[in-house]
């Protein structure tokens, strides 16, 4: 018989593998079936059929059970194949069968040599095939979050170009950014670990994917940064996107062990013609900080005027970590008075700024600044220290034993993991009565994490050091503080103090307050006492101490040193109806 096999054909079969068609090898199959007038051929690999054709599903099996043997015919359904097996190397072989007339010896030889060049080729095309997936994988993971496996910032500012660079053609669409920012995540991967930081990021990535449309892009910046590109007809459908997702992210979750909730901030950009992708970012960036500025967990659309607000807020961290390196923060302290007799019994440590050129400077105006760059527990830690040092002092003098100091902690520093190595050699090193410390705590700043902030408070209880309570009554989750927290000290808040005598609802809330504490055993400290009439109606009340400007402003320590300590005997009242002279504070 003369074969129909030949060089040319050789070489068509063979340069079949440089396609990428899926379907490659079965045509290569096909090829050398026909090379020599065979009805079924077949590429065998470890016992198994990669690649068939001519035979059902029942007759593979039955070519799968008899290949180890490689017999020279196989009964199927149409007659008796004629087979000829070829190794391609390892336990790899090439099978081809026809019916009826059996292969000669020139054929035999050929098929060994088309078995030989199919396994050369097909390692070319393995390693080929590798390269390339390589290649794939490089870019990939260049391009993607490892964590989240959602496009980091190179891909998305990538895409975001391609958007603004060709906006919709219909011109009823309009790019627009979402900037998404977890609140207080520090405080998460301090409380509980980076591991279950990671947990949180994975979820609300897996939020943000269910919450956007099946074209919108969710991208993760860094850290707990997240950014949704979309197209939108207006400003509304933005917001109402936001909206969707803050909710769905501040449903709790099991993180730990604990039951966490937490919050998002969000800001939204909708890109102009003449922005590029960096700058549409950056604008939904400071319109996130505006959204964090009015109380967190809500959005806020970006408005040109947040621009120098941005570079006011750089620039006061800036000056802020400086302040804080070269002792600029300082403790002041303000008077508290057992309102029977006027009697000092202690003082509330509160931060100043001294600025070298703006003068002394209250919290209201660089707080936020320290939460948001994380220099409030320094700045914490610092107020702390200064109030131990003097009042641990003034302790040790004739009469003055009783002294007690407190001093605020804020949310962040109380998520801290070496909150208490802090504040251990600090009560230390002072030489004060550990006894009459109490750290204050705003009822915002507990509700993150409870069974953690519980934990972290009963450590401190054990180093002696007692909690209170600040601005009570003004949070939502007084009474289960009161329930899980040892709690020492309650303070009224001054709204509540500002109407006595005036408003019988701040007078039954105040009561109320005073004899919850009094069925708990919780002292109780009034805030912003101004007034005689004030005082009056708090010590009716049995309000045991007062603060406020009617007994003294906050003042740096040796003020209230010369002022108060050195004039004091035992037994000396302080009341004697006129306000210390106080030193301007800039607001």
């Amino acid at each position: 018989m003369e074969p129909s096999w030949s060089l040319p054909l050789l070489s068509e079969i063979l340069s079949a593998f440089s396609t990428e068609d899926p379907e490659n090898l079965r045509n290569v199959l096909n090829r050398v079936a026909e090379s020599v007038d065979a009805e079924v051929a077949a590429i065998i690999c470890d016992g198994r059929i990669d690649w068939c054709i001519g035979l059902s599903a029942a007759e593979q099996g039955l070519l799968v059970q008899t290949a180890a043997d490689e017999p020279p015919e196989l009964a199927i359904r149409a007659g008796r194949l004629n087979t000829f097996w070829a190794s391609m190397g390892s336990n790899d072989r090439l099978m081809v069968g026809r019916l009826g007339l059996a292969y000669d010896l020139e054929e035999r030889s050929l098929l060994r040599a088309m078995a030989r060049s199919i396994q050369l080729s097909l390692r070319l095309l393995a390693a080929i095939s590798s390269e390339r997936q390589a290649r794939l994988d490089a870019s990939y993971q260049a391009s993607h979050d490892p964590l989240t496996d959602l496009p980091n910032r190179t891909l998305v500012l990538e895409k975001l170009a391609g958007w603004i660079d060709n906006p919709p053609q219909d011109g009823d669409q309009y790019t627009a950014v979402l900037f998404i920012d977890i609140d207080r995540f520090k405080w998460v991967n301090d409380a509980h670990g980076h591991a279950a930081g990671d947990e949180v990021l994975v979820h609300v990535s897996v939020i943000l994917k269910r919450s956007v449309g099946p074209n919108d892009l969710v991208g993760r910046l860094s850290g707990d940064e997240f950014i949704v590109l979309t197209r939108t007809p207006s400003a509304q459908a933005c917001t109402d996107l936001a909206l969707r997702i803050l909710t769905a992210i501040q449903t709790p979750i099991q993180v730990a062990g604990t039951e966490l909730s937490h919050s998002a901030s969000v800001g939204i950009c909708i890109a102009e013609p003449h922005d590029t992708a960096s700058s549409v970012i950056e604008n939904a960036d400071m319109a996130m900080y505006e959204a964090k500025a009015l109380g967190r967990g809500g959005f806020a659309l970006f408005e040109p005027r947040m621009r120098q607000k941005a570079q006011e807020r750089l620039s006061l961290e800036e000056e802020l970590r400086h302040a804080v390196g070269s002792g600029q923060i300082e403790a002041h302290l303000q008077p508290i008075v057992r309102l029977s007799d006027g009697k000092l019994m202690g003082f509330e440590a509160l931060a100043r700024w001294r600025h070298p050129e703006q003068g002394l400077l209250s919290p209201a105006i660089f707080i936020a600044a320290a939460e948001e760059s994380g220099l409030i527990e320094q700045i914490d830690l610092i107020v702390l220290e200064a109030a131990c040092q003097a009042v641990g002092r003034w302790q040790r003098l004739p009469g003055l034993g009783h002294l007690r100091v407190s001093s605020n902690l804020s949310g962040r520093t109380l998520g801290s993991a070496d909150l208490v190595a802090h504040i251990d050699p600090i009560l230390a090193a002072s030489g004060i009565k550990v006894a009459q410390v109490f750290l204050e705590i705003t009822e915002t700043s507990l509700v993150e994490d409870i069974p953690s902030t519980a934990s972290t408070i009963e450590r401190m209880r054990q180093l002696g050091v007692q909690l209170a309570i600040d601005d009570f009554g003004t949070g939502y989750s007084s009474l289960l503080y009161l329930k899980r927290f040892p709690v020492g000290l309650l303070k009224i808040d001054r709204s509540f103090v500002a109407n006595l005598g005036s408003n019988p609802d701040d007078e039954a809330i105040a009561r109320a307050i005073l004899s919850l504490a009094k069925a708990l055993g919780v002292e109780v400290v009034a805030e912003g006492v101004e007034t005689t009439t004030q005082q009056e109606w708090l010590t009716d009340l049995h309000c045991a101490y007062g603060q406020g400007y009617l007994y003294g402003r906050p003042k740096p320590m040796a003020a209230i040193e010369a002022d108060l300590i050195k004039p004091l005997g035992p037994g000396t009242p302080l009341l004697d109806g006129q306000r210390p002279a106080a030193e301007t504070i800039q607001p």
